[in-house]
């Protein structure tokens, strides 16, 4: 079911459909009428023997090893809360990363933009923003400053409870207002003694996002990384600063390895 899933629709030739985002299903007559101007037809596939090349593909250098984890599906503002001293009592310890993307604000819309993808999960064969089995309070757009704010910060308290002290948080966002300053908030109120290091991740070249006419200068998303500050040596009783600078130089610390660049 997951390789379904993941090839429902994408690239014209290496998925199920004719060309669509991978990331996204476009609206039924908006895609057809795309697809009509451009004389695009569905690429003439043998499901079976695509789905067992992406299957072997994907398996070429064996099934990753790790040491024994447990899922949990659910809401994570409340998931979050359960887990809190608890974890060592279902056998498991303390994370020491923090991995996670959350909705962009006024833009996400994860429900509606994967409706092709709950259909074949069970859910309506249409992209209708109509009450369905898969509504929710967390399941909109996201286009309410407060209670936006109000999730972020909810999620990221909640997951520092569990978070290793020195643990690190890595997070994919928005490049765009307000929902980078807001995300930015919401890490420095939860993790107060990590340093925080912004990364640009700009797109290059042709995209699906280009290909259906969306051009937005504002390229790219920003990876947000935080890292437990450790405590600086004081020069108190070094002959010279150069000797402090000779110190720093031989003995690196996590944060000082590749030069400067959090703040």
């Amino acid at each position: 079911m997951a390789f379904l899933l993941i090839h429902l629709h994408g690239k014209r030739a290496d998925s199920l459909s004719n060309q669509m985002r991978q990331t996204k299903a476009m609206a039924p007559k908006y895609a057809v009428k795309w697809w009509k101007a451009r004389n695009l037809k569905p690429p003439k596939i043998q499901p079976v023997e695509f789905l067992k090349r992406k299957i072997r593909w994907r398996y070429a250098r064996g099934i990753p090893k790790s040491r024994a984890g447990k899922a949990y599906l659910g809401d994570s503002t409340s998931v979050l809360a359960s887990l809190k001293g608890k974890l060592t009592g279902r056998g498991l310890r303390r994370p020491s990363l923090l991995l996670t993307s959350p909705p962009y604000f006024g833009i996400t819309n994860y429900h509606y933009d994967q409706w092709l993808r709950l259909w074949l999960l069970g859910g309506p064969p249409t992209d209708h923003r109509r009450s369905n089995p898969y509504n929710g309070k967390n399941r909109g757009k996201f286009a309410n400053r407060e209670t936006y704010q109000h999730l972020l910060t909810t999620v990221f308290q909640r997951a520092s409870k569990l978070l290793k002290p020195d643990g690190v948080v890595y997070v994919r966002t928005d490049r765009r207002e307000p929902t980078l300053a807001m995300t930015k908030l919401a890490l420095r109120a939860a993790f107060p003694k990590h340093r925080l290091q912004r990364v640009n991740r700009p797109i290059e070249g042709n995209t699906q996002t280009k290909l259906f006419g969306n051009g937005d200068p504002r390229k790219g998303e920003v990876d947000l990384v935080l890292a437990r500050q450790k405590p600086r040596r004081l020069t108190r009783g070094w002959p010279t600063l150069e000797a402090a600078r000779r110190f720093w130089v031989a003995h690196p610390c996590e944060l000082c390895k590749g030069g400067a660049g959090f703040r």
